[in-house]
């Protein structure tokens, strides 16, 4: 059972007040902050998020959620006006499994895309191979929606190949749903299949005449656009192709080249206008919400976000059985959502002003098909992510659950938004997170991951254990991190290891400067390219830090490379990395070993599909032949970004031990 978060004073259940009233009651008790000990508990921080992706059946009265308790990983139902009352209908390991995505295929059934490692050694890879399941909110008629291989090769590639993806839900079909699988046929380029979601059935919809890698539809689900490949693999155009009707033959309508051309990303198509609605960086220098019509090429703009923020994609509704293309999102300092309907941007921006009040983040995350029940997503940089729910029918609030409930009464640090001068002069943006009632506390660099991604000032657990340690956690969206605009990404491209690395440098010097933080005593923590960033400032900043701390990491840039290629992102090397081999070497930390001056720990999950394991191990048998002081741990089921139980709570702690052995 869920551990229940009351609210002071009122039982769990909606109460019909007003609703500012109401509003102003939750917040009270949810933002609230008491005295903390000294050190908060780890386990409070190294644990998955209790409730992830909350979402709300057509007619609104039910909640689906993924549920993370200990060493299990959980597909939970809940009642909308009685979140006491919760049901776990589909339960996995959550080291060997992982839960992707949840999706209501009608009021009765659920579908859930699940996912689990796999090696491929005819390939010299790893995967994630998925799984859909159909099940009923009871928890029974529960089937796996997955085709009957029919290859007689029962190959671990071919069992990859028949993975499905879930594309599109037919809410006027609520039996059928869409899905993309490899198909031999085809070339094994991604067909689409129409599946009965009870019987698991499927029916061939859509074959792949075109090499299309990424298929679009209408809003009424009609799969009526595709993005194709060149048959020369070494072409890196794209090619957009459209038809008007399921009948008609495709017609290419549209060239462009990723990282040449302007961006193109389709959200929707809408046959009735002869226009795709996209994502674009037209015009603007950033992305932007656009209607682009076929037949003249021009480009109407729907919206966008304020100064250089770019947006960062569409949302969409099932307003009566047609999906609505509803709003967008983008971020400043924290997610926003903005909405083409003026009563729904209205009610979310009377939320967000008046949670506002109390210090939180606040905005419609989900509504039913009626648009009469409302989920709101609630957060701070210092308060975890929780959510509420809002009848609209008798103007009643509830607060439903936390994502980290162990911490809505943590005396956590404040993280703040800050701008400095790169040496170059370039502008950049970061954050800053300075612990309680310490003076010059010791530093941790924490570059992002991606790096095509950036940081935000959203609650994170991470940077809430370190400060709750005594730390300064220093966060750089350095170029080529995304969101701020084309010239902030693209400065970024032919840059890993140099300006990337120097952004982090002029970051700490800027801290320096404002003398908040005792920088001469400092150590980096980076996971992914954060990971990559971390090794390389040990070698080519051997004083800066006294120890770093790589967690899923790539070490070398070569091997990188080998990888890359095999997936086919070639442009990718070319346009964003490098292909010279000289370059090469001199970006990877694992021929720099010697160069090495603080402690390392490395830390990588074996099943990681994205940077082998290997780069790891190999890395850490560099710095042993090279004599320096370096500690390794492996985690025999943890992904890229060690997200289950097992490897989170355990990295953590190895980390906070590091840090704690080599900061004072």
């Amino acid at each position: 059972m869920l551990r229940k978060t009351a609210l002071k004073g009122f039982t769990l259940r909606s109460i019909p007040v007003r609703l500012l009233h109401a509003i102003f009651l939750l917040l009270t008790f949810s933002a609230t902050t008491l005295a903390a000990p000294n050190k908060i508990p780890l386990n409070q921080f190294s644990h998955m998020p209790m409730v992830q992706a909350p979402d709300l059946s057509p007619d609104g009265n039910t909640i689906a959620v993924i549920l993370n308790q200990e060493a299990s990983t959980q597909v939970a139902v809940v009642p909308f006006d009685d979140n006491a009352d919760i049901r776990v209908v589909l339960k996995l390991d959550a080291d060997k499994y992982r839960i992707e995505s949840l999706a209501w295929a009608n009021n009765e059934r659920l579908i859930v895309t699940v996912s689990q490692p796999l090696h491929l050694p005819e390939w010299g890879m790893r995967v994630r191979t998925t799984h859909l399941y159909s099940v009923k909110t009871d928890g029974s008629g529960m089937i796996e929606l997955r085709r009957k291989a029919r290859e007689r090769d029962p190959s671990r590639v071919n069992f990859y190949r028949n993975s499905p993806t879930l594309f599109s839900l037919l809410h006027q079909d609520p039996d059928h749903i869409l899905v993309t699988v490899s198909d031999r046929s085809d070339e094994f380029y991604s067909s689409i299949f129409k599946v009965n979601i009870v019987t698991g059935l499927y029916e061939k919809h859509v074959a792949n005449s075109n090499r299309i890698v990424e298929w679009g539809a209408t809003l009424d689900g009609e799969v009526l656009l595709g993005i194709g490949v060149d048959k020369n693999r070494h072409i890196d155009t794209r090619y957009l192709y459209t038809r008007d009707n399921i009948d008609a033959d495709w017609e290419k309508v549209k060239t462009f080249e990723p990282y040449v051309t302007e961006t193109f990303s389709p959200v929707i198509y809408e046959p009735q206008t002869r226009s795709v609605i996209v994502i674009s960086d037209h015009k603007l220098n950033k992305e932007a919400l656009w209607r682009f019509d076929i037949a003249t090429g021009e480009y109407t703009l729907l919206g966008e976000a304020p100064g250089d923020l770019d947006v960062s994609r569409g949302i969409t509704r099932l307003v009566g059985t047609k999906n609505t293309l509803v709003g967008f999102t983008y971020t400043d300092n924290y997610l926003r959502r903005a909405f083409f309907d003026e009563g729904s941007q209205a009610l979310s921006q009377e939320i967000g002003a008046v949670f506002g009040q109390s210090g939180l983040q606040a905005s419609l995350y989900d509504w039913d098909q009626a648009k009469n029940r409302h989920l709101i997503f609630a957060v701070s940089d210092k308060s975890p992510g929780k959510f509420y729910t809002y009848d609209k029918t008798n103007n009643s609030l509830g607060f439903w659950y936390s994502m980290y409930p162990h911490l809505e009464k943590a005396n956590l640090a404040s993280v703040q938004p800050f701008k400095f001068d790169a040496r170059d002069g370039m502008k950049l943006n970061g954050y800053l997170t300075l612990p309680n009632d310490v003076n010059k506390p010791p530093v941790v660099v924490f570059p992002h991951g991606g790096p095509f991604d950036r940081d935000t000032q959203h609650f994170d657990p991470y940077v809430q254990m370190f400060a709750s340690r005594g730390y300064a956690v220093l966060q750089v969206n350095f170029r080529g991190s995304t969101g701020y605009g084309r010239d902030y990404f693209t400065a970024g491209h032919h840059e890993w290891g140099k300006k990337m690395q120097t952004d982090l440098l002029d970051a700490l010097a800027w801290l320096k400067n404002s003398k908040l933080a005792d920088t001469d005593n400092a150590c980096i923590v980076g996971t992914n390219y954060g990971g990559y960033a971390a090794l390389t400032a040990a070698y080519q900043s051997p004083q800066t830090f006294k120890c770093v701390v790589s967690l899923s990491g790539s070490a070398n840039m070569r091997t990188s490379i080998v990888q890359w290629r095999r997936e086919g992102n070639e442009h990718f090397i070319e346009k964003v990395i490098t292909q010279d081999e000289v370059e090469l070497t001199k970006l990877s930390p694992i021929y720099h070993a010697k160069e090495f001056n603080a402690p390392v720990l490395l830390i990588h999950g074996k099943v990681d599909d994205q940077v082998s394991f290997r780069q790891t191990e190999d890395m850490y048998i560099a710095l042993k032949r090279a004599k320096k002081k370096v500690k390794m741990k492996l985690y025999k089921f943890g992904s890229h970004n060690l997200e289950d139980e097992v490897s989170l709570r355990g990295s953590m702690a190895l980390v906070e031990g590091f840090l704690d052995k080599h900061l004072n």
